[in-house]
């Protein structure tokens, strides 16, 4: 009878777990009812393993005696603490993967994940397990930052080139012409070699200023001298911003606002314009 109960109790325990994370999941894609609908499982599973170890309860949990001896009590804290790891590093990887392309915005994502990370300080996991669970999220951000940063890149090279071209337009001198094929020249090359740039696999390695450096063209090319240093300024920014992120392990507020703010591909013409006008 006691194998068959604990069998029950994993089972139960197994089947809370998948409705937690389907919750996660469900949430994050606008589900709400069965997202509470798994939610709810997920409660009445966890009362169904840890309940029956509670022989009674005072109080709203105030005082309670174990059945377990005080070495079962510790190991049962452990099992739980550890369900709890898993949980996170499942979350941490379901939302760093999840809808890149689309909603929620960073700032909602954070914010669940900062509640799980109350969770697990409240069940005094280390700073070193909980970087682990992180992780992903941590990479993720920092390639926000970089495609973010390329984007506007390549918004600021259609920007050039159509001014180069007005220029044609509205001077009709030889002068004006060159000047169109000559960054039609440099700027071949890089695009060719920026094509299959390989990002995520040099942002696994290296840090984040040191890809949007191998990215940029070198002095002398597409962009000029005063140009460069309007991207150096922008690079600096995002850096600062990735390096809190990853401090913090995961978007800061200031971050957050400043990705949803500029991740849309409207919003990197309007920056790319910026920074054009900002190097003229």
């Amino acid at each position: 009878m006691d194998k068959v109960r604990d069998i029950f109790s994993y089972f139960a325990a197994a089947m809370s777990i998948f409705a937690l994370l389907g919750a996660v999941y469900q949430a994050f894609n606008d589900q709400k009812g069965s997202a509470l609908t798994l939610g709810t499982i997920f409660l009445v599973g966890a009362l169904i393993v840890f309940l029956p170890q509670v022989e009674f309860i005072k109080t709203l949990g105030v005082e309670a005696r174990l059945r377990q001896t005080v070495t079962e009590a510790v190991a049962t804290l452990a099992s739980v603490r550890r369900l709890a790891e898993i949980s996170a590093r499942a979350s941490y990887l379901t939302i760093a993967w999840g809808n890149r392309l689309g909603t929620p915005s960073a700032r909602d994502k954070q914010s669940v994940l900062d509640d799980i990370d109350a969770q697990l300080s409240d069940l005094k996991v280390t700073p070193e397990e909980r970087a682990i669970i992180v992780k992903p999220w941590v990479a993720m951000i920092k390639a926000d930052f970089f495609f973010l940063y390329s984007r506007v890149v390549r918004e600021f090279a259609t920007i050039k080139a159509s001014d180069l071209t007005a220029r044609i337009h509205a001077t009709q001198s030889r002068e004006a012409q060159e000047a169109s094929m000559a960054h039609s020249d440099l700027i071949t090359p890089w695009s060719n070699q920026t094509s299959k740039f390989g990002a995520m696999e040099r942002l696994e390695r290296k840090s984040l200023a040191a890809v949007i450096d191998e990215y940029m063209p070198a002095k002398g090319g597409w962009l000029s001298e005063k140009e460069l240093a309007t991207f150096e300024t922008f690079k600096l920014e995002l850096v600062r911003l990735n390096d809190n992120c990853a401090k913090k392990g995961g978007y800061t507020p200031e971050a957050s606002d400043y990705y949803d703010r500029y991740k849309e591909g409207q919003n990197d013409k309007a920056q790319a314009k910026q920074l054009w006008e900002a190097s003229r």
